[in-house]
């Protein structure tokens, strides 16, 4: 079958299964009471159905089903470590539907996400060499299995910490998961390709209920589910081509998570408060005060996703020295930003 044809098909599987799985799983919300309650710390008001992760993991599997129909040479290639990596995912949504249904501390957490990270780099799914600009190769060693686990740890946070406003967490993984995808057909990687399109037909199945006004919360279970397949397929898109500004096509598209994560860790350290203690300083709400209208900072940010997706695919036609000052004015142009915005002050 011609691999236009397949996409389509994959496509739209994943997105019809999410669409109707979201309701399904909203229904059944309403019904046993699993709520997110409202708090000091979070944005909405009222009672809002919550475990919508489960249907992007729905939405995402059926896909990923299709594409082993649809595209043969898949099940040669990648069965393995599409099973391994499917076990490691399981663990980490089942993780959250505990975690929205009985609330799991932040350490017990942070443990299963290191364990369910070292099963993805035993699957293969690890940075482990990079191409330097000037030639040559720099194999990092000890350092991979670290890299690695950290990355997979910290997107799986990273997303989370975004999952403040409606359609925030969905929206921004989307639009960044897009620009993997692009990157996956140009470096033709097929797995890269079929995983992006699956999770993109889930998060456009699910993002109709969850935009605001959000009918249902994808809650910790779709924002780690999210999370972790975002750094998978990073790492699978820069393991092909594994020079040095390959691997900030991924960051530049998951800009926004990233930006956020580290300046609540820097924040809360010079707070001295605990790194795991929720607060509502995050870029969004610090948007959210100054716009007031959650549809227009939702726009904004993935406004903001879209461009550097964009800096993002020309990264991978800039070499040597024009990658280093394309990164030095995207770096400065951030920090200008930021800092315009407040979100440098941590007083």
């Amino acid at each position: 079958m011609n691999n236009v044809i397949a996409y389509i098909g994959i496509f739209l599987g994943a997105f019809l299964t999410s669409f109707v799985m979201t309701a399904v799983v909203r229904k059944i919300a309403l019904k046993k009471r699993y709520l997110d309650k409202p708090s000091k710390r979070k944005v909405h008001t009222r009672q809002i159905p919550t475990l919508g992760g489960i249907a992007l993991w729905f939405g995402f599997n059926l896909g990923m089903l299709l594409a082993f129909l649809f595209i043969p040479a898949l099940k040669e290639t990648f069965l393995l470590r599409f099973f391994w990596m499917s076990s490691a995912v399981f663990i980490i949504v089942m993780t959250g539907i505990y975690d929205d249904l009985h609330d799991l501390s932040a350490q017990i957490k942070l443990i299963i996400q290191i364990l369910v990270a070292v099963i993805l780099v035993t699957a293969g799914f690890e940075i482990d060499i990079i191409t330097k600009p000037l030639g040559g190769s720099l194999p990092l060693g000890v350092l991979s299995l670290f890299i690695s686990v950290l990355w997979i740890v910290g997107m799986i946070n990273a997303i989370n910490l975004l999952d403040g406003l409606d359609g925030l967490a969905a929206g921004v993984s989307g639009i960044a998961v897009i620009f993997l995808f692009i990157s996956g057909v140009q470096l033709d990687i097929t797995f890269v390709s079929v995983l992006s399109l699956c999770l993109i037909g889930a998060i456009a199945g699910f993002l109709p209920y969850n935009f605001y006004p959000a009918k249902i919360f994808m809650g910790n279970t779709g924002s780690m589910f999210l999370g972790v397949m975002l750094a998978m397929i990073a790492i699978a898109s820069f393991q092909k081509r594994a020079a040095v500004f390959t691997l900030f096509i991924p960051v530049l598209a998951m800009a926004i998570p990233i930006m956020d994560t580290f300046l609540s860790i820097v924040r809360r350290i010079l707070k001295k408060k605990p790194i795991f203690k929720a607060d509502k300083e995050h870029i969004h709400h610090k948007l959210l005060v100054a716009e007031g209208s959650q549809r227009r900072v939702v726009f904004s940010l993935y406004f903001l996703t879209t461009c550097y997706g964009l800096i993002a695919l020309s990264f991978s036609q800039l070499n040597g020295g024009y990658a280093v000052l394309g990164l030095i004015l995207v770096v400065l142009v951030t920090i200008k930003w930021l800092k315009s915005w407040g979100f440098l002050d941590f007083k």
